[in-house]
């Protein structure tokens, strides 16, 4: 295999920006381009290889000759074996690694397979970047030939942990423009912003509607992490700017002319999307009551335009909604249907609002859902890069992305002269993908720690220097040390635990309780009630999540305390929630009522009417799991009761699960429910989970239900 390695590298890199040889300190990138833009791009490919080699990496322009992501995956892993590679650029139209079986490499992707199969799967760079994991071909696609379906393998790693960063540089449609226009022109940006050399001193934040739950208490908090990990803003120099989608009806106006500041140089972005649309409004608030009116009826317009019977659809919020028959009388009037439409349009970003915008930020974080689809013909974050703007790069999403996960982990490198391939790669998740150039690093604040960027990629096992950076001043670089150091297993979670509890730096304590919660330990519990009263509100909602799928016993009184509150921030409260629910009937029923005794006033009496929803809610889970047992509920709901497993990791009927996977003939939902284990990473019962498998897998006929089952002791155990 090494020999055949070899001999695709030689037939492969067929141009190269210098000899392929690295030296034993110098990294190196891999450039892998389609044959039409070898062929008419080759001059500006040589001059972004060159502003990489300027960089002191050394550069492989490689032809994609085979249009196979196996063969790509071969080049870039001999490679990274032989010659120090620390990443890769795809450009132009490179094959797409559609990854099945693997949704919990992502975040929140949880579609069902039986899907349409370029819906179902997710696009990923995963395939080539992180060389433990292992796929099984399945097909191409018939359609669409970039796309290749792959299963994620149980015989490799179960989780992501890159070797090489990763990026796309895909154009996406541009009207009179052809795609070696587009990525001429980008080369061009590329080039000329990486002589400029550019410091982080200002830096942009946003939230949209409906994320994490609207909580100010989350963006206050945000803006206190991010001083701290920026060093200009930490000397109170520079300028951190945030904006509120509630600063304005249509904020997009301000929001795009932020982005296209010139002296702007990163913007982070939180909000809902779609391929196509970053959502950022929702309804108009307003106290003016023409308004409101205004919006009820263009509600009603927009319902009876969207009816397959618009005349039945009028009648009806006539009749059950007492409106006016006035007030929709001009639903299809195509004046009224043309300012409805601006409305909408007004509320978010589109791809059309990119003709002649120029963004500015070098660096943009979209993150939301599906705003990073690069196999799409056309996606937006594309146009942030292939636009006569300053963008160079952003990272986005390929599919939909949990809302709680910690996307600024670690920003702050940045500021010190990493790489943002380098930065990225800590935080690759299946979907998380970088668009544009990964090589892109801003000038360090830091001289004495210009070394760093080359340390992420080449000295991640030199635990005498990650000892060294644990005693830096700056807490970035004290988080990265921390995390270097217990991947090396010089630190472990008792070690990690005591950084939790001492440490004055949020973002610092906020590594110390991701780690110890990545894998069932000793530790969890004790890291999760510390963090439910963490005074860094995503340390309070990290645990709240984290607390709702372990279910250990020792939690519930904490769970019930801050329920009821007053003081419990809207996003921790929504968590928390979700953590109280999932406990056995009756031990959260008592566990609630004694977080109420004692207590008085309105608040508490508001509070105590929770406790029949919460019943109510405890008692329809208790029969989902009784019915699971029962021979005349349908097919459909047990399939229902076993995919919410995978959200909610419930074990207060436990037996009622291995009682099911033992005595039913029905093997597709035994399938389902096997794999559904393999989501309870963290649960308290995760041990006597595995060992049940294990047992199974000793006894099992079916050869489906036994492969899922080995799957689910990989993920649970590796």
């Amino acid at each position: 295999m090494n020999n055949f390695k070899n001999l695709i590298v030689s037939c492969a890199i067929i141009f190269l920006a210098g000899v392929p040889v690295v030296a034993k300190n110098t990294g190196s990138v891999a450039i892998v381009a389609d044959s039409q833009v070898m062929q008419k791009n080759k001059a500006s490919l040589d001059k972004y290889a060159r502003s990489i080699e300027a960089d002191g990496l050394k550069t492989f322009i490689i032809e994609d000759i085979w249009g196979v992501p196996d063969s790509i995956r071969n080049v870039l892993e001999g490679l990274y074996r032989e010659s120090n590679l620390e990443g890769a650029v795809f450009v132009g139209n490179i094959p797409v690694p559609m990854i099945r079986d693997g949704q919990h490499l992502s975040t929140a992707f949880k579609m069902d397979q039986r899907r349409d199969w370029d819906r179902s799967s997710i696009p990923s760079d995963r395939f080539y970047d992180d060389f433990d994991l292992e796929f099984d071909f399945i097909k191409r696609d018939s359609a669409n030939t970039l796309y290749y379906y792959y299963s994620l393998s149980p015989d490799g790693a179960q989780s992501v942990y890159s070797e090489i960063y990763s990026a796309r540089i895909k154009p996406p449609v541009y009207k009179g423009k052809t795609r070696f226009e587009l990525i001429d022109r980008y080369f061009e940006k590329v080039v000329r912003e990486k002589e400029a050399a550019r410091e982080i001193s200002k830096v942009t934040y946003f939230a949209g509607h409906g994320y994490n739950s609207n909580s100010m208490v989350a963006r206050a908090d945000e803006r206190l992490a991010l001083t701290g990990q920026f060093t200009k803003l930490s000397q109170g120099k520079g300028s951190l700017n945030y904006i509120d989608y509630t600063f304005d009806d249509y904020v997009k106006y301000r929001l795009m002319a932020e982005l296209s500041r010139e002296d702007l140089d990163l913007a982070i972005l939180h909000h809902h999307g779609a391929d196509d649309t970053q959502f950022l409004n929702g309804s108009p608030i307003t106290n003016m009551t023409d308004k409101w009116l205004e919006m009820s009826r263009k509600f009603f317009r927009g319902k009876i335009r969207s009816a397959s019977d618009t005349a039945a659809s009028k009648q009806y919020y006539i009749d059950n909604y007492n409106v006016p028959e006035s007030w929709v009388a001009n639903a299809f009037d195509p004046e009224v249907m043309k300012q409805d439409s601006i409305a909408d349009a007004s509320l978010d970003i589109h791809i059309a609002d990119f003709d002649g915008y120029t963004p500015s930020a070098r660096f943009i974080m979209l993150d939301a859902c599906f705003n990073g689809s690069f196999h799409l013909d056309d996606y937006i974050s594309g146009h942030y890069i292939f636009n006569p703007g300053n963008t160079v790069v952003v990272k986005a999403n390929s599919v939909n992305t949990l809302q709680d996960i910690w996307t600024n982990q670690l920003i702050g490198l940045l500021d010190l002269g990493v790489s943002v391939g380098n930065w990225a790669k800590e935080q690759f998740t299946l979907e998380s993908h970088l668009i544009g150039d990964p090589t892109y690093r801003y000038s360090s604040a830091r001289k004495d720690l210009e070394g760093l960027n080359h340390a992420m990629s080449h000295k991640r096992r030199d635990v005498k220097f990650w000892k060294k950076l644990a005693k830096d001043e700056n807490p970035e670089v004290q988080a990265v040390a921390i995390k270097m150091l217990f991947n090396n297993g010089v630190l472990g979670t008792s070690d990690l635990y005591k950084v939790q509890t001492t440490q004055p730096s949020p973002t610092v304590r906020m590594m110390a309780f991701y780690l110890i919660n990545k894998k069932y330990n000793n530790m969890i519990v004790p890291s999760l009630k510390a963090g439910l009263h963490d005074n860094y509100e995503l340390i309070r909602r990290f645990a709240a999540k984290e607390a709702s799928t372990n279910q250990s016993p020792e939690l519930l009184k904490d769970i019930m305390e801050l329920r009821v509150a007053p003081g419990t921030s809207l996003r921790v409260n929504f968590q928390i929630k979700e953590a109280s629910e999932e406990y056995p009937k009756d031990a959260a029923l008592e566990a609630f009522d004694k977080a109420l005794e004692g207590k008085e006033g309105i608040w508490y009496q508001q509070m105590a009417k929770q406790r029949s929803r919460m019943e109510y809610s405890l008692t329809s889970t208790q029969n989902d799991f009784e019915q699971l047992l029962d021979p005349e509920t349908s097919a459909r709901n047990k399939r229902f009761t076993i995919t919410a497993l995978r959200n909610s990791n419930n074990v207060s009927k436990l037996d009622y699960l291995f009682r099911f996977m033992k005595e039913s003939d029905d093997n597709e939902l035994r399938v389902l429910l096997a794999h559904a284990f393999g989501w309870f990473t963290n649960s308290w019962k995760r041990d006597e989970i595995v060992e049940f498998c294990k047992t199974m897998v000793n006894t099992e006929k079916n050869d489906a239900v036994k492969e899922e089952l080995i799957r689910t002791i990989s993920r649970l155990t590796k």
